[in-house]
């Protein structure tokens, strides 16, 4: 699968761009056979996204990608994300990737950012 970027996601505002729809369908066409198992429950996601530009936000492929798994899977809503861990890496051009996983949330993920929020204000003082 490749990132998307949210800046091409609709044309004047309003309708879906081509390359949009395109994403969708690949991503949907990706995922066949693969069961949403979380039915309503929050989950947690790691997405590690491959860019070619390094002046790309990482957080404006998050949104396309997101929506689409909605067009794919009738029970997942992205307001059941409690949260997201996202890498960003550089590969050249043509080889631009979004790998994920995701899981039930729990309460681990929310000790993990706690500790590692300790780790930058220990390296800050």
């Amino acid at each position: 699968m490749k990132a998307f970027s949210a800046n091409r996601m609709y044309y004047r505002g309003k309708n879906k761009t081509r390359e949009y729809l395109e994403y969708q369908n690949d991503i949907r066409d990706e995922l066949t056979g693969v069961e949403w198992p979380f039915k309503d429950n929050p989950v947690s996601f790691f997405v590690e996204v491959g860019l070619s530009n390094k002046r790309a936000d990482l957080d404006n492929v998050l949104k396309p990608f997101l929506d689409t798994l909605q067009r794919v899977y009738e029970e997942f809503n992205d307001c059941r994300v409690y949260y997201i861990e996202a890498v960003k890496r550089i590969v050249p051009k043509g080889e631009e990737f979004i790998h994920f996983s995701v899981d039930l949330h729990s309460s681990t993920h929310i000790q993990r950012k706690n500790k590692d929020e300790d780790k930058l204000q220990q390296v800050s003082e």
